[in-house]
């Protein structure tokens, strides 16, 4: 329930402070907590009742529309003033994590639905059931793709951290901690990962010999390489959120004038990288040098980290 409050003070905390817009405010919380408490008693899970909750309610752009608000009024006052950011709990610390946790093996298990339903497939053509092989596999399909949606609904729910938010040292050091306790966790995630999918091309070499059932030997590589992929997107998934939890935070006792300078690289560095894959697609597109304008990204990973240093 915090999450939808922290949702709709960061959808009007750059909004003009009038009466109006405080009891719009007040309208659309009191009917996405409605919304919230009746998709909870029909059995509905926390993290996927907000993220539904906020992605039929939380649409800003119409509200500004409905309202005619000055579009430069706002831009002036964004400008001029520092961002009203969320300060985050060690439960929102938590559930964010647990939210990574949950979309990771979710999208994971799209991932090997997928696997599971290209082997299908393939087994369809060896057993001489193409039919019956493609039936089966469009229902893992609409599976994965379910999973798929669900999974990314969830992350609606904390789009609002994007903008930033503060962190207070005790917090800081709690995610470092926590971060730290997950390494063996990641490492051996990806070393399990990569270790599947390398020994997927086991089974098709073995299979090589044995050219009459060759297909049920790519059966094997397609569903070990999809469950390497699994434990992969797990560790990535989890790990990137301690990253993006203090890549984005800011420490709460910064001084305004630091905290808006902090913001403004913030702002600059996550335009920097759509400039730079725009320039270099213009550039290999326009005068088709591919072997040579891949080497803009490593120079701008470096002009990156300098600026992101200023940020820290």
């Amino acid at each position: 329930m915090n999450t939808i409050k922290n949702y709709v003070e960061t959808m009007f905390m750059n909004l003009p402070d009038t009466v109006e817009l405080k009891e719009l405010q007040d309208d659309i919380l009191v009917n996405m907590e409605e919304k919230y408490q009746e998709l909870i008693e029909t059995g509905v899970s926390e993290n996927e009742t907000v993220g539904l909750v906020i992605s039929e309610f939380g649409n800003i752009d119409e509200i500004m529309n409905e309202l005619s608000i000055d579009q430069e009024k706002e831009e002036e006052a964004e400008v001029t003033t520092t961002p009203n950011l969320t300060t985050l709990s060690i439960d929102d610390i938590d559930s964010y994590v647990a939210m990574k946790r949950t979309t990771s093996v979710g999208i994971g298990m799209g991932v090997i639905c997928c696997g599971i339903a290209a082997s299908l497939i393939v087994a369809g053509v060896y057993f001489n059931s193409v039919i019956l092989g493609v039936i089966l596999s469009l229902f893992l399909i609409v599976a994965a793709i379910g999973l798929f949606i669900v999974n990314g609904l969830k992350h609606n729910a904390y789009d609002y951290l994007e903008k930033g938010f503060f962190l207070s040292n005790k917090n800081i050091n709690y995610i470092k901690n926590e971060e730290k306790q997950f390494e063996k966790s990641f490492v051996l995630s990806l070393i399990i990962g990569v270790g599947l999918c390398i020994i997927s091309a086991i089974p098709v070499l073995v299979g090589s010999q044995d050219a009459d059932r060759i297909l049920l030997y790519v059966c094997g590589t397609i569903i070990t390489a999809t469950i390497g992929c699994f434990f992969i997107i797990y560790g990535g998934m989890v790990k990137s959120a301690y990253g993006f939890l203090l890549e984005n935070g800011f420490d709460s006792s910064l001084s305004e004038k630091d905290l808006a300078k902090k913001i403004y690289w913030k702002k600059f560095n996550d335009n920097f990288w759509l400039v730079i894959v725009a320039i270099y697609l213009l550039i290999s597109f326009v005068f088709g040098i591919w072997e040579l304008s891949w080497l803009i990204f490593p120079v701008a990973g470096v002009l990156s980290g300098i600026w992101m240093n200023e940020k820290r």
